[in-house]
């Protein structure tokens, strides 16, 4: 392989699945991938010649020294485990939504990574979507004046093997409504339906509290006929959307009046806002890669991923207890009914 920046970090992608292809198609656009493992041979045979580069075992990969740094994009329940051992064997690490199935194994990741002098981060893409930097800005210089509450919802049919909606599609959600509030919820309730017979939630709804008085409310669906992808924070001033299904000219739109205008019935007007068109996987890759090359923390650095896992887990107790559960921020695994 001929890399078109002959010194930046060689990565590879380690799971050759419909989105790690996707990061095959990214890094080999940018010159920079070294090689792609797969635990199915077709697969791994399919994304080497999509990439020009050689098909490893993972073992190769992790010894290989011109590779600076790996994508993984393996089933949820390795994440943690292979992301361990790519930090153990001197890697950086890229690692797809969720970061782990724990707070503990996130926490431990995040020691590995710290002591190594390793960057870490995960693959929450939306925080590189310009659709939705536009509505963190419409939020953080108070267009939308005071926040009240954000509703977030992510439906669409999930093809293959049933989903777990929290797990599979949560921490896309859970992502922005952290960055938009920028603190871990006091309380996290959720409630779940499998309507797949022998299968995990393939619907969940989740109700987050914060101190500030801002509440979340989170609709996931793996099910659904319809495709809709939409955060909406509503304000004191105006509400701001960010629908990800529509075009790019109407991405974003700001809604007044808000939920305190004075005048009754006030008639609603809808003002778009402009945006440029730019891939997301693009600019999630490029900030792992300057991370690596000693530039600053990605936004879906290890510690904002390590705060989604700790939503997710106490989401999921809450769906086994059937209860609200309070976070304890003294420890990562402190969960409260």
């Amino acid at each position: 392989m001929t890399r078109a920046f002959q010194d930046r970090p060689g990565i590879a992608v380690i799971g050759c699945g419909a989105w790690g292809r996707n990061h095959v198609r990214t890094l080999a656009a940018l010159g920079i991938l070294s090689a792609v493992h797969d635990a199915d041979p077709l697969a791994a045979r399919d994304a080497a010649e999509l990439g020009g580069v050689p098909g490893l075992a993972l073992e190769e990969i992790l010894r290989d020294g011109t590779v600076s740094g790996v994508v993984i994009a393996t089933p949820d329940a390795t994440h943690a485990g292979i992301a361990a051992r790519a930090l153990e064997a001197g890697k950086h690490v890229l690692v797809e939504k969720p970061l782990a199935m724990s707070p503990a194994d996130g926490a431990k990741l995040a020691a590995l990574a710290g002591a190594a002098g390793l960057t870490l981060m995960a693959g929450h893409i939306l925080l590189y979507h310009p659709g939705f930097l536009r509505l963190r800005d419409l939020v953080r210089d108070g267009t939308l004046g005071t926040v009240r509450h954000i509703s977030s919802t992510r439906h669409h049919i999930a093809r293959g093997a049933p989903r777990h909606a929290l797990w599979d599609l949560g921490p896309h959600d859970v992502s922005m409504v952290l960055e938009l509030t920028g603190a871990l919820p006091e309380s996290v309730h959720a409630l779940a339906a499998a309507p797949l017979h022998d299968a995990p939630p393939q619907q969940v709804d989740m109700l987050l509290s914060f101190a500030s008085g801002v509440s979340a409310d989170i609709s996931l669906s793996a099910i659904h006929p319809v495709k809709l992808h939409q955060i909406t924070v509503a304000g004191s001033a105006a509400y701001g959307v960010f629908e990800d299904s529509l075009d790019w000219d109407e991405k974003v739109t700001v809604i007044r009046p808000g939920l305190e205008d004075p005048r009754p019935g006030a008639a609603p007007r809808r003002e778009p806002e402009a945006l440029g068109a730019a891939e997301p996987l693009r600019r999630e890759i490029e900030a792992f890669l300057g991370a690596i090359e000693g530039g600053r923390a990605p936004a879906s650095e290890v510690s904002e991923a390590v705060r989604v896992v700790v939503v997710l887990a106490a989401a999921e107790h809450s769906l086994t207890s059937g209860r609200t559960v309070i976070l304890d921020r003294t420890g990562h695994d402190n969960l409260e009914t």
